[in-house]
């Protein structure tokens, strides 16, 4: 009979390594967890060794409750080149009972017909969620209700309206949009209506003209996902940072940082435009002073930036619509800059109204 003496011991003390092995894996990963950290921990290597092997796609990762890659499948959004970040081509959300889709182009709507055909008069309008009307559904778009009133006042025209709004869109972002997307689309004419997000950039004490201080560069991932309330919810977080910790008076960092950086990115629009026989109209922009939101800084800010988009269309030969000083105050906006239904209507009204003046002479 072989003795087994020697090779109990052994196998004793080889469990009692495996169970201690375990239960530091254990803890590494539940320290890493519950710590916040986003480091690697066993199971995240495990879930990426098995991706590899197995050929799948990489996963979103990322912090602790961050979206995962499904959730990311399914938003609207995309990285692109330049421009930072997009609509993705040919998607559909149905939900809160609401209806958004984006077209094969990436722009929010109806397909766009490539090249443009004959006698069509093309507009394009840029902005931010205030121009993709992110609350409402594709058909009460301010872009859909402006092409209806200029059908309607122009019957014999074949005109057009493309809503090329992208939410969280600065005039940085609208710049790049314009120079790279929409001159592709051949439009006549541009409509530009900003604000509210170039005035959140200025209330950073790091603040940077290139708005470097506020954007993020995504990868289509969570790596630098960072959860929040207002701001930096939906695709903020991703693309936007946080403000800094200390960030001082709000007040006095949006009168430090200016509008310097604002002026120079409608003078560079409005000059790409006419380099390229593209009619420019600047909007002003508008609140709703009801709003908590709405403070005396930020009804400042914004009337800062009117008068320096009013300036730059003087100054460049753009046709000015001043939408802020003939919009109503009434149940229009879902909360401080966002419309309503009736207030996109009322919204594409005024503008269209502007357009009939001076564009369609």
């Amino acid at each position: 009979m072989a003795d087994t003496r020697s090779s109990r011991p052994r196998r004793s003390r080889a469990g009692l390594v495996l169970f201690l092995l375990v239960l530091a894996l254990v803890a590494w990963e539940l320290a890493a967890r519950l710590g916040g950290a986003a480091v690697v921990t066993p199971a995240r290597f495990l879930a990426a060794a098995w991706r590899t092997a197995s050929g799948e796609a990489p996963a979103a990762g990322g912090p602790p409750g961050a979206p995962t890659a499904d959730d990311i499948a399914h938003m609207a959004y995309r990285p692109l080149p330049y421009v930072m970040w997009g609509l993705k081509p040919s998607w559909t959300r149905s939900g809160r009972g609401l209806t958004q889709t984006s077209n094969s182009l990436g722009f929010r709507g109806r397909e766009i017909e490539q090249p443009k055909p004959a006698g069509r008069y093309r507009i394009v309008v840029l902005g931010g969620s205030t121009t993709y009307d992110d609350a409402i559904n594709d058909d009460e778009t301010n872009a859909v209700q402006l092409e209806a009133f200029l059908r309607a006042a122009r019957p014999g025209m074949d005109i057009e309206v493309i809503n090329a709004g992208v939410p969280s869109y600065t005039s940085a972002e609208d710049l790049a949009n314009l120079a790279f997307r929409c001159l592709d689309l051949a439009p006549d004419a541009v409509v530009i209506y900003q604000g509210i997000n170039d005035f959140r950039t200025r209330g950073y004490r790091n603040f940077d003209p290139a708005y470097f201080h506020y954007r993020k560069i995504w990868d289509g991932g969570t790596r630098l996902w960072v959860p929040g309330e207002g701001e930096l919810g939906g695709i903020n977080a991703f693309i936007q940072y946080g403000l800094p910790d200390p960030n001082g008076d709000q007040a006095e960092n949006v009168r430090r940082a200016g509008t310097w950086a604002y002026r120079r990115n409608l003078t560079s629009m409005a000059g790409i435009a006419q380099a390229h026989r593209v009619r420019c109209v600047f909007v002003t922009a508008i609140l709703d002073d009801r709003n908590p939101y709405v403070t005396p800084v930020v009804r400042g800010g914004i009337a800062e930036q009117n008068e320096v988009m009013k300036q730059v269309a003087a100054e460049q030969g753009a046709l000015l619509v001043d939408l802020a000083a003939a919009y109503p105050q009434g149940e229009f906006f879902v909360d401080a800059v966002h419309n309503n239904a009736a207030g996109a209507k009322e919204k594409a009204r005024i503008i269209a109204d502007g357009l009939l003046k001076d564009l369609f002479k």
